[in-house]
């Protein structure tokens, strides 16, 4: 009953508004969003066991309650009224929050699978080329299968070895630059910059075998432009709304066209001063003596593994994770 109550008003406002717009519309079309969204308080829903869960507009659901603020504390204060599980409807997809740790400790075990890949919306499939990743990937035996390339020139004890010089040279580097600078002892200094040069430094050292001179240095600015603009896209809120009111994605045209024209260039920028380096140097040597990950990347594309796509993908999901 609350549901058609809430269908109803809201035909009744459409109806006022067109009538007010429109003072010669004939009562059949003012009566038409009723009779449109009728059928749906009627029968939606019925003889289905969904969770409890506050009431839902016709296409929008509970997205003008809700919005975009999913933070726990709502989640919590939800819970308290609607109980342990409950269905929030936000626009065309279904949400089933969990509260209680032992159901959700249930739901995974019992729905792992379905639980494996991530989620993915029309933002993050430009930027992965539609899961050519391996964040987004769908999981199984294509996921299981760059997780063991992408083990063994990262998460290994040798790797550690390896690398642990290295890491604590570049520390080294980063305390040598602080205290050479006249005007940082007088004057102070804001260390974030210096900081993320070191974490890009020891990521693409690992990565490509490479490293960035300074602050100044041209690719360094770059990387750090390309990776922070496409992190803005992809966090935004300002797309939630054709993701999940498809009737909406038209209006996202210019959104996803300035994504889709950032993600040309950025990948560009790798393959041309990175990915097509390494492949250089891979062939020069005749594929012996594996230096860094990119090395056993493209050693895998090589024995048809994975392909072209992945590769460049692979270097995007480590931009984007080391870039922080």
């Amino acid at each position: 009953m609350a549901k058609l109550a809430v269908i109803t008003l809201a035909a009744v406002a459409s109806a006022y508004a067109a009538k007010s717009f429109f003072p010669d519309l004939s009562p059949f079309f003012l009566s038409l969003p009723l009779l449109v969204l009728l059928p749906f308080a009627l029968f939606s829903g019925s003889g289905s066991y969904t969770p409890p869960g506050p009431v839902s507009f016709p296409i929008f659901g509970n997205w003008l309650q809700v919005g975009n603020d999913l933070n726990h504390r709502n989640l919590v204060d939800m819970a308290k009224k609607y109980g342990n599980v409950f269905l929030l409807r936000l626009g065309a997809r279904n949400l089933v929050v969990v509260s209680d740790p032992k159901l959700a400790t249930e739901v995974l075990h019992t729905q792992g699978v379905e639980f494996g890949s991530r989620p993915r919306n029309v933002v993050w499939d430009i930027f992965t080329d539609n899961g050519k990743d391996m964040v987004f990937t769908e999981y199984g035996d294509h996921w299981r299968k760059m997780r063991r390339i992408m083990t063994l020139p990262f998460f290994t004890n040798k790797v550690v070895q390896q690398y642990r010089e290295m890491w604590e040279e570049e520390m080294d580097m980063v305390v040598r630059d602080l205290r050479g600078d006249r005007v940082a002892q007088t004057e102070g200094v804001v260390v974030r910059r210096r900081l993320q040069l070191m974490l890009y430094n020891v990521m693409y050292r690992m990565m490509f075998d490479a490293r960035f001179e300074s602050i100044s240095d041209p690719l360094f600015q770059q990387a750090t432009r390309f990776n922070s603009e496409r992190s803005r896209l992809a966090q935004s809120f300002e797309y939630n709304y054709g993701d999940f009111i498809p009737i909406l994605r038209p209006f996202l045209k210019g959104y996803l066209n300035k994504c889709r024209d950032l993600q040309s260039r950025r990948l560009a920028f790798f393959n041309d001063n990175y990915v097509e380096k390494r492949r250089k140097l891979m062939a020069a040597r005749d594929g012996k003596r594996l230096r860094c990950a990119m090395d056993y990347i493209l050693e895998a594309e090589m024995n048809g593994e994975i392909s072209s796509d992945n590769v460049i993908y692979i270097v995007e999901n480590i931009n984007v994770a080391g870039k922080r």
